[in-house]
């Protein structure tokens, strides 16, 4: 099951690198909350994609469980229960407002993985 994929890697990087320039310079209400979920689950797909050997179908789902995880701990406050500074790479990585939108930004982004993996 595990392998490493230079060319999943590299589109892991690319999206990272997108991700990382959305949070810095991005202040708006459609691209760095909505589409930055998008990204997010995309760029964790590549991540995983590049050391695991997986069908895509099951991948992609994995990855959308996993940012649903996330986000109902935000719902749960985790992060507070576990004392994790909202400041600190955890807690950004955390986030701490739950949002049902999200929850279909991550089903997209879900899709769209699965999509451009099938062709």
């Amino acid at each position: 099951y595990f392998r490493f994929s230079t060319i999943h890697g590299l589109k892991s990087f690319i999206c990272f690198i997108a991700l990382v320039v959305i949070a810095l310079y991005v202040r708006d209400s459609f691209i760095r909350p909505t589409f930055g979920d998008v990204l997010v689950v995309v760029w964790l797909y590549y991540l995983l994609a590049s050391i695991l050997s997986m069908p895509v179908k099951w991948l992609a789902s994995l990855v959308v469980l996993i940012a649903f995880v996330v986000e109902f701990g935000q719902l749960l406050q985790v992060a507070t229960w576990l004392g994790i500074e909202p400041s600190s790479l955890l807690g950004i990585i955390l986030g701490a407002i739950f949002d049902w939108k999200d929850l279909f930004a991550y089903c997209v982004g879900g899709a769209l993985c699965w999509w451009m993996e099938a062709k």
